[in-house]
């Protein structure tokens, strides 16, 4: 076995793995996207490794690691972000050799760097991956909550401004803001993440009154298909599928078919009807741009994102795990969403 850089022709070796490895837990979801390295422009610096198998040259498994700046116990930290960790579905009895081999050589390589933390993000009911994540030594943190809402048609609201070429640096300092009561804080994003997106025309910077929001649309980077839904909620799905048929005000994911979603990576508001009234803006723009979910991200122990949302939305947590240079355990604030995950 090899643990060696990707290369840009291992791209469809590594998509296929991930077609194949679905998310586990109570939802399932696998990727669906084209471009396995994608995540890694949204990064200034990092790295992605395979472990591959001498003798036929199938790539075993893949772990990658972005490097940015985030406000973390009242100052500024440099730190990788652990992603992409997937297992060819034919080595997973192999899983813990070549997951050892790759944690030797990303231990090397970060020696050799300036991060003082590392930290990963997995939903918690998908019980291989927090076992690996203790295995690599994270220690388990905050859990963010992200919430898919269906999208709606919606009446107008007046009084809406949308920007879709904001200053990047105006973006980033609604994130500036939040650095007295919040941790894991991204402090770079105005200087590579948001400037990419807006020449992509990807970023939307929606305002109603006091409330506030940025709208990412992942089409191409965060493409993903729910492939398995517990029973319950498989029947919820196929009575919402039947009632929209009859009464299309409403869009249902289908099992198995691509959702093109929106991510609206930062909400805040001082108003609450403000809040509310900017949500249905966004449900009236999603619409209209055929969009089938939104999706919002807040720590799981606040609720002014939850209590503006409605009834109809899908919880689906995401657990933190750090792990400290020094092997200092960490306590954290509520955590607002990092774009990059």
């Amino acid at each position: 076995m090899i643990v060696r850089q990707a290369k840009p022709e291992d791209n469809e070796k590594l998509l296929e793995i991930e077609r194949t490895s679905s998310q586990e837990g109570s939802i399932w979801f696998a990727s669906d996207r084209k471009d396995f390295f994608v995540k890694m422009n949204h990064f200034d610096d990092g790295f992605m490794l395979v472990a591959e198998d001498e003798k036929n040259g199938d790539i075993i498994g893949c772990v990658g690691a972005g490097y940015a700046d985030y406000w973390l116990e009242g100052r500024k930290q440099r730190g990788v972000y652990m992603f992409g960790l997937r297992t060819n579905p034919k080595y997973r009895m192999r899983l813990a050799r070549w997951l050892k081999a790759v944690i030797q050589k990303m231990g090397d390589i970060l020696e050799n760097s300036d991060v003082e933390f590392g930290f990963g993000s997995v939903k918690v009911d998908n019980i291989n991956s927090v076992k690996i994540l203790k295995h690599m030594k994270f220690e388990p943190t905050r859990v963010l909550n992200i919430y898919a809402v269906p999208v709606m048609r919606k009446g107008k609201v007046n009084g809406i401004s949308i920007d879709e070429e904001p200053d990047p640096q105006a973006l980033q300092s609604y994130y500036n803001e939040k650095i007295d009561d919040h941790d894991l804080v991204p402090l770079d994003l105005g200087q590579n993440f948001f400037p990419k997106l807006i020449a992509e025309k990807k970023i939307k910077l929606i305002k109603h009154n006091t409330a506030t929001a940025i709208v990412w649309d992942t089409l191409g980077e965060f493409d993903v298909k729910i492939t398995k839904l517990p029973i319950a909620l498989k029947l919820f799905r196929d009575f919402a599928a039947f009632i929209t048929f009859l009464f299309p005000f409403i869009r249902i994911p289908r099992l198995n078919d691509p959702i093109h979603s929106w991510n609206v990576i930062f909400l805040d508001y001082k108003d609450r009807k403000d809040g509310k009234r900017l949500v249905k803006a966004i449900h009236n723009l999603a619409w209209k741009n055929n969009i089938t979910l939104l999706n919002f991200g807040e720590d799981s122990e606040l609720a002014k994102v939850k209590n503006i949302l409605g009834i109809l939305k899908f919880t689906v947590p995401f657990r933190f795990a750090l792990i400290d240079r020094a092997r200092n355990k960490k306590t954290l604030r509520p955590v607002i969403w990092p774009p990059r995950i």
